[in-house]
Formats: structure tokens, C-alpha cells, sequence
């Protein structure tokens, strides 16, 4: 590979648990990442090393709650910015 990194490869068979494989496909999907990252992850779990899953557990759940903020905070400033507006129109009517 181009990057430096030494491509490993695990190859399963999965002969007569088509009914698995269908749920690391769907478990994939609902987590919006590839069977690849997916079954990664589940290994790294299944050793005990899932500490970098936990963190972006963490990191996503502390950026989903920091992104509420930020939206009420816009909304609140949008919803000032427009009787401001009125105000500058009346007091440049009121000059003229």
C-alpha cells in the first residue's frame, strides 16, 4: 500500500451462518460504516480493546450535545436579528 501500512487480511467463512453475516451487514448500515470497520470494531470489543470505540462514543456524544447548544444559540440570535432590523428601519424613516 502507498501509505506505508502493511494490508492484513482475514478471511472468514461464513458457510452456513448466512443469517449472521445478514446482521453484520444491517448492524453496519444502522452504525453508517462499512462491514469492514464493523467487524473490526466487534473484534477489538470481543479482546477487550475497545477503548477507542468508547472514546468516539464519547466524542460523538459530546459534540452531538455541544451542536444543541450552538443551534439554540442560533436560533436565538436569528430570532433577535429581525426585530432589530425593524427598529433600524423606524429610526432611519424617523431621520428622514
Amino acid at each position: 500500500m502507498s501509505d506505508g501500512k502493511e494490508r492484513i487480511q482475514l478471511n472468514l467463512r461464513l458457510d452456513g451462518h448466512k443469517d449472521l453475516y445478514e446482521a453484520v451487514k444491517l448492524a453496519a448500515s444502522q452504525k453508517d460504516t462499512s462491514v469492514n470497520q464493523f467487524v473490526i470494531n466487534a473484534l477489538k470489543a470481543a479482546l477487550g480493546r475497545d477503548a477507542e470505540a468508547a472514546l468516539s462514543s464519547q466524542v460523538e456524544s459530546a459534540i452531538e450535545s455541544r451542536l444543541a447548544v450552538l443551534e439554540s444559540r442560533l436560533a436565538l440570535v436569528s430570532s433577535i436579528g429581525n426585530p432589530l432590523d425593524e427598529v433600524e428601519q423606524q429610526l432611519g424613516e424617523s431621520i428622514a
